[in-house]
């Protein structure tokens, strides 16, 4: 399993960061070029706990792979945790740094099977760089939505 994680300083308030991840329908609206798909697969709880969400995504070389991930330990506006049902865990938490400034860790353990496994550390430099420019597009896309919640 390969581990990576940064954190990045965002000009948002973190009750907007939340709302943005939390929010499905606008996924596709960030989350490219990596991210081509998400559905939600079952709902959870009413603070995200159980939810299941399938992520469907770009990998090196024109490959394609899908993650079905459980939602679980939500701390509601602060952080959860998802796993994958290959094995992979991911955590993302929110600091206030103040009224109008968040700062966000990832972190996540990549778990990979053959042939996969082969290219571990290729692929584990590839999802950490379009994961981090997933999260810049995040909130890039908070920038320029300044009414967004």
């Amino acid at each position: 399993m390969k581990e990576y994680g940064y954190s990045i300083d965002m000009p948002h308030a973190a009750a907007r960061v939340w709302a943005i991840m939390q929010d499905y329908e606008k996924w596709p609206q960030f989350t490219g070029p990596m991210v081509t798909g998400i559905r939600v697969l079952q709902p959870g709880d009413a603070s995200g706990n159980g939810l299941v969400r399938s992520v469907n995504y770009k990998l090196p070389l024109g490959l394609r792979g899908q993650s079905i991930e459980t939602i679980s330990e939500v701390v509601p506006g602060v952080s959860y945790t998802y796993t994958s049902r290959k094995g992979t865990v991911g955590k993302l938490r929110l600091e206030k740094i103040n009224e109008i400034e968040t700062r966000l860790y990832f972190q996540e353990n990549l778990k990979l099977n053959p042939p996969f496994s082969w290219f571990e550390g290729t692929l584990r430099k590839f999802m950490e760089k379009y994961n981090r420019k997933t999260m810049l597009n995040m909130s890039q896309w908070l920038t320029v939505h300044p009414d967004y919640r």
